[in-house]
């Protein structure tokens, strides 16, 4: 074989692999451009089927936020005019009397009815580090000094005022500004002691022919048990005793008794509670959302209630109305502590006062 022939052959069998290398690199390119779509239409679908899944959940959770909340009410801004802003959050919570509104109250006025018939009167005050509750009952009937009006109850407030009269009155009495205040138509306590299939309730005493101790209560029976009745000798601080001990075992059945950890009691009870309640038109529900998270680590063991200290001889009747006279000296003490979140020192400093339970 001659040195060109062998060049040539040399030349061909080059020129073969470069082909072969040109071909091999084409049928690279093309696989990789076809796992380019591959996974291009693999994205597509997941985001697709994403979007679809967002827009699916968001439909739900919309139709069940206005399913659960949609009885909310929503009442002026009330909050905010006098006393001071101290550290914690202290919410007034009012609600009606479960003896006018029984029967599921057919004849609904709403909230302003709730607000006038006030029976349940209670500063919520969580402290500053979300550790622990003070529940402080003030009696309905509660004789307060009503900013231009003089001495009466929260309810003459309501009725002269409203809700910015009410909470201007509970804020300049107790000098705390509030950050919100609830109105509440008793009868939600009914539903939720029945969502909860009855509470046990540590009666204090024995009254009106029930005896002191533990008693199983249904719905209805729970409310028999916080509505006024002549054969209370104490009158409306009778009643305040009996709201704190039946909110206590509310308490006790839902979140130390689990109730919480299961969706469908949740929501029933949620549901039960916003048919029921009226809340300011700015307390938004990621405010609302927020407040309750902030409350999560609270149990019974962690909430004390007492009442506000009443005078010696606390009961009057004046017109064939009773009223509750309050002793503002001994008041004054317990509104500071309230001011500057020291309550648990407060109590450690007046062992007489009337506290329900235990922080």
């Amino acid at each position: 074989m001659t040195d060109g022939e062998g060049e040539d052959q040399h030349g061909v069998a080059r020129s073969s692999e470069e082909d072969e290398e040109r071909r091999r690199r084409r049928h690279e390119r093309r696989e990789e451009h076809k796992r380019k779509v591959r996974r291009r239409r693999r994205r597509k679908r997941l985001l697709i089927a994403t979007a679809v899944t967002l827009a699916t959940l968001l439909v739900l959770g919309v139709v069940w936020f206005w399913w659960t909340f949609g009885g909310l009410q929503r009442m002026p801004d009330a909050v905010g005019q006098a006393g001071t802003d101290g550290p914690g959050t202290t919410i007034l919570l009012v609600g009606s009397d479960p003896g006018a509104t029984a029967e599921g109250r057919s004849n609904r006025t709403g909230w302003r009815d709730d607000l006038v018939r006030s029976d349940l009167v209670m500063l919520l005050h969580l402290t500053a580090d979300h550790r622990a509750l003070y529940v402080i009952s003030i009696p309905g009937d509660g004789v307060v000094q009503i900013p231009g009006l003089g001495p009466g109850t929260l309810s003459d407030a309501a009725t002269s005022g409203g809700p910015g009269l009410v909470a201007r009155t509970v804020e300049e009495l107790t000098g705390s500004r509030l950050d919100r205040l609830a109105v509440l138509d008793l009868n939600a306590f009914r539903e939720i002691v029945d969502v909860l299939d009855g509470v046990v309730v540590d009666v204090p005493r024995d009254l009106c022919g029930l005896p002191a101790g533990r008693h199983r209560f249904d719905g209805q029976a729970a409310l028999d048990y916080i509505t006024l009745d002549p054969c209370m000798p104490r009158k409306d601080l009778d009643r305040v005793e009996r709201q704190q001990s039946l909110v206590r075992a509310l308490m006790r059945g839902a979140v130390d008794g689990g109730k919480l950890t299961h969706p469908l009691a949740v929501n029933r009870m949620l549901r039960a509670t916003a048919g029921h309640l009226a809340l300011e038109k700015d307390f938004s529900y990621p405010s609302m959302l927020g407040m309750l998270w902030s409350m999560r680590h609270l149990r019974t063991g962690n909430t004390t209630f007492l009442t506000v200290p009443v005078a010696a001889k606390p009961l009057a009747t004046q017109d064939g109305a009773d009223y509750v006279l309050l002793d503002e000296q001994r008041d004054a003490e317990l509104w500071t502590a309230l001011q500057q979140d020291r309550l648990a020192e407060y109590l450690a400093l007046h062992t007489d006062a009337e506290v329900l339970g235990g922080s």
